[in-house]
């Protein structure tokens, strides 16, 4: 079964540095791989090197280095383009989605996904989608 992987996941594994938190995020990312065939896109690499920088001072090297090995390898990236977005501005406009939300879905739905692992918890009021979270 297919997955999408949001940003706040991936921003937790980057940036966490409490033992005994880091290893609640890194079983949950696990377990997501064995289960799943996980997907992503470049909105969210976008997300995870921007927000680990501003919100955590995590340099991009650092954050660059952590998407080549540990996210790249096991997570499929999807293309962002017009079928996306046009997918996209339906859950904007039903749901009031965030932009980057509603492009993450036009994503999954082109890619005949609709399970994600965020823990945004405005996905939940979008019916077809489910939602995955520690």
């Amino acid at each position: 079964m297919k997955v999408f992987i949001d940003s706040p996941l991936l921003i937790y594994l980057n940036t966490v540095a409490d033992p005994k938190t880091r290893i609640i995020y890194e079983n949950f990312y696990i377990d997501i791989l064995t289960r799943y065939k996980p997907y992503t896109d470049v909105l969210v690499l976008d997300e995870l090197i921007h927000v680990s920088k501003k919100k955590y001072g995590i340099p991009y090297n650092i954050t660059i280095e952590f998407i080549e090995s540990n996210v790249l390898p096991y997570i499929s990236v999807i293309s962002l383009g017009e079928e996306e977005y046009k997918q996209a501005i339906k859950f904007l406009l039903d749901y009031n989605l965030k932009p980057s939300d509603s492009l993450h879905l036009g994503a999954m739905v082109n890619n005949g996904i609709n399970t994600i692992v965020s823990e945004d918890s405005e996905l939940d009021k979008v019916p077809i989608v489910k939602r995955l979270w520690v």
